[in-house]
């Protein structure tokens, strides 16, 4: 992980136990992780957010902002998909990019407070 990314998981960890947090790979243009809120405990209900930190940038719902990083989102959601229990394939997701402190706060906030709608 590059330096700024392991004080966001740890600091994303310490405030949200529910998430849980993947990696993707870099050279797959999947986004740098998957988030899955393990609140619920139905797997069909769990939010699922992939986003690509960028330095300094604000929030941006919905993949703009990120170049073409996000492209493979769907194919890093459909990998998590293989674990049993854990999302179902063909799960929905949102893309989010922005700074560590601007993807923290919309996490934090939550599935209903976080959402731009």
């Amino acid at each position: 992980m590059k330096s700024d990314e392991k004080p966001f998981v740890r600091e994303l960890l310490r405030r949200k136990r529910n998430m849980w947090v993947f990696r993707c790979d870099q050279r797959r243009f999947a986004g740098d992780f998957v988030i899955v809120d393990m609140s619920d405990p139905r797997p069909e209900r769990r939010w699922i957010v992939v986003l690509d930190l960028k330095l300094g940038a604000p929030l941006v719902l919905g993949g703009g902002g990120a170049g073409v990083q996000l492209t493979q989102a769907q194919l890093a959601v459909e990998a998590l998909a293989t674990r049993k229990g854990l999302i179902p394939p063909g799960a929905r997701y949102e893309l989010a990019t922005g700074d560590k402190a601007a993807i923290l706060a919309y996490l934090c906030a939550g599935r209903r407070g976080g959402r731009a709608s």
